[in-house]
This record gives C-alpha cells, structure tokens and sequence, in this order.
C-alpha cells in the first residue's frame, strides 16, 4: 500500500494575478537556457558549497526552471514546490532539515530522488512587489548557511531582479520607438495635406484663378482637414501626456455617467451639425473601478470616431457588469462597414481609412492609440459592425 501523502502546498499570493501578469511580461518562461542565469546557479552552488542549485518561475500550476546545476528536471508541479512558499516573503526561506519539517517531510522531492534534506531560497522579488521566482540551493544532507553565503545568494537574487526588469524596460522602449516611428509617419503625411491645399488655395485666389465663391468652397474643405488634423495632433499630445504616466496609473472608483456626459458635452457641437443623438445609457450612480484619465481617452476617442460616421443616427454608450468585469459598448447606427474591414482596424493591418459623412479624413491613428490604452488597464477591444447599419465596439476590462 502506498504511504499516503500529507505535505503541505504553499498559499496562492494575495497579488497572484499582477504577479503572473509580470512573470509573462518577461517572456522568459520556457525559454532556452543562458550563459547570464547558468553561471549565477553555479556559482551559488560553489558558494553555499552544495551540489543543487536553480533559478525557478513560479508559474499557475507549475515551477520551470530557468538555469539548473546538478538536477536534470526542466520543471515540477507547483503543488509540491517549496520555493511556492518562498516566494510569499522578501526574506531568505531556509530549512535545515526538511525531514523534520512537517510542511515537506512527505514532499515527493524529499522522499524520492533528488533526496533533498536542505533547502535554501531567496524570492526573486520585482520592484512592484511580485515574486517570480526563486535563486535556490540544496543539499542531499541537513546543513545551514553562513551570514556570508546567505548575503551572497541575496545579492544574486538582486542580479536576477535586475536583469528581468531591464528585459520588461526594454521591450517597453522598442514598443514606444515602434509607435513613435508610426506616429512620425502619420503626422508627415497627414499634416502636410492640410497646410498644402491652405497654401494652394491662397496661391490661386492671388494669381485671380479662383473667385470668392470658389475660394470660399475651398476653404470649407480645407477647414474640414484642419479639423481632422487638429484631432490627430490632439491624440498625439495625449499619447505622450498619458506614457509618461505608465509607470504610475492612478486606479480609483469614479462615476461612469458623469465622466461619459462631460464627454458627450464636448461632442455636443459636432453632433449638432451631424444631427446625430447621443444617449447616456449608463445608471447615474454607476461607479467603476479604472485608470480615470485612460478610460476618458479610449470614450473620448470611441464617440468622436462614432460621431463621424454617423448622420442623422444615434451613439449610445452603455455599461453593465458580468462579475469582476465591466462592459463597456459605444454603439452607433451609421456607415458601418464590413468585418474584415473591421478586423484589419483592430489588428492595425489597413492600409487605408474610409472617409465620415462629411468626407472627413481619418489617419488611424486613433485606433493606434486606444488599442495600447486599453492594454494598459489590461482590457481588451471587440467590434462588430455592418454596412449601412452601424458599429459597436465593446470594451472589457
């Protein structure tokens, strides 16, 4: 009859979910070994003066290891891992013997191969607060770190720390150069269309080509550019007022009606001459959970783009709940447009964007922007939309 097991399995953290959200940003997970991760396990195993030692991850249901010196397992089921319970303090966790320890006596690890009596383990902890991971030693006999060793295996803890988030840092920057290098060439080809056509026309009505009512036809188009562009640049400025506060979102409770008719307010001129309706569907007491100042943008961004595809119509924005999930759809009943159109605006593929009503032009930019705000409060953007019926974009987070 097989002896049956009583070990103890670690707490989840109170964080899990940042946690997790953090370990996947570094993209090291089920990666290839490195020499940088392999040469900090062996020389934990020289200082501490043991034969195993591991950089492991703290995954949902499993710990993978990173680096590894004298153990050949590339991971092991979270249910039996002690570093799980390592990584739910900052300091050093420390057994001596963890046959006499009642939370691992019966440890699959302990009883079988690799026999491990000894364990020490420093948390891999970021400067958010989330433990990843471990950098861990053990020992197939009891033992006990000196105050030497064990200030070493913290101090390469912090090196492991440091590489990970430089890894996240950087991958942040090539993401902003990307957009930056899209926004620089929006903004070559898109302002330049209006200040040319302004100059044109000026150049023409001097040289007598053109007459009052001409020019005053062409100057109305032109406005309607300057409009355009004016909003494109107006996106751009929030951009960079907004990436500068990435590192520092500000989560609170607020009203969602009120925040959505200071919004319709500022729409209300554009929607006078569209003779479109806009409809408040939210409660008025209804009170979210977000990042204030991104959620405007993305409603803001959503209703003027409803806006200008619609005429004589109506937008509406409404919200409901489905657990720990808010709902968001700004719907509208205009142009519309097929979904594979629809698909290449989400996936950023299009080459190309349909002009509103008004024959307002639209860079695309917009949509740019509010696909990366959105992931920013860690939601996610849907839209259905049919021709000559409307559009309903739905955002969950």
């Amino acid at each position: 009859m097989m002896e049956e097991i009583s070990m103890m399995s670690a707490k989840v953290p109170v964080n899990e979910q940042t946690r997790l959200q953090e370990l996947y940003d570094s993209r090291l997970l089920d990666t290839p070994q490195e020499p940088v991760f392999d040469e900090i396990v062996k020389f934990a195993a020289q200082l501490c003066n043991v034969p195993l030692s591991l950089i492991g991850f703290i995954d949902n249901n499993r710990q993978w290891f990173k680096a590894k010196h004298g153990i050949d397992i590339s991971e092991i089921s979270r249910e039996i891992s002690v570093c799980g319970h390592a990584i739910l303090d900052e300091e050093l966790f420390e057994i001596s013997d963890m046959t006499l320890d009642s939370r691992f006596h019966d440890n699959p690890m302990v009883i079988n191969e690799p026999y491990i009596r000894f364990y020490a383990g420093v948390p891999l902890i970021t400067s958010t607060g989330s433990g990843l991971g471990t950098l861990c030693v053990g020992d197939i006999v009891p033992g006990k770190l000196s105050d030497e060793q064990k200030f070493g295996l913290k101090v390469m803890a912090k090196t492991i720390v440091n590489i990970i988030e430089l890894r996240i840092k950087n991958k942040s920057l090539h993401n902003l150069i990307d957009t930056q290098k899209s926004i620089i060439s929006v903004l070559a080809h898109d302002v330049r269309n209006p200040l040319t056509s302004l100059k044109n026309t000026i150049e023409l009505r001097q040289s007598e080509v053109l007459d009052d009512k001409d020019v005053s036809e062409m100057m109305g188009m032109v406005a309607g550019q300057l409009d355009s562009t004016l909003q494109m640049v107006e996106n751009v400025v929030n951009w960079g007022q907004l990436h500068l506060q990435f590192s520092k979102l500000k989560f609170n409770d607020f009203n969602l009606h009120q925040l959505i008719k200071q919004i319709f307010e500022l729409e209300a001129l554009n929607s006078l001459i569209k003779n479109n309706k806009l409809l408040n569907l939210v409660d008025k007491n209804k009170v979210v959970y977000s990042d204030q100042n991104i959620l405007e943008f993305l409603l803001r961004n959503l209703i003027s783009n409803a806006n200008k595809f619609t005429y004589n119509g109506t937008i509406s924005v409404n919200c409901k709940k489905n657990g720990v999930q808010t709902i968001l759809t700004i719907a509208d009943t205009g142009v519309g447009m097929t979904m594979e159109k629809a698909n290449e605006l989400l996936n950023g593929t299009t080459s190309n964007t349909t002009l509103g009503t008004n024959s307002e032009k639209g860079s695309g930019l917009g949509m740019l922007l509010v696909k990366e705000f959105i992931e920013c409060i860690k939601g996610s953007i849907t839209v259905e939309s049919t021709l000559n019926k409307g559009t309903t974009f739905t955002i969950i987070f």
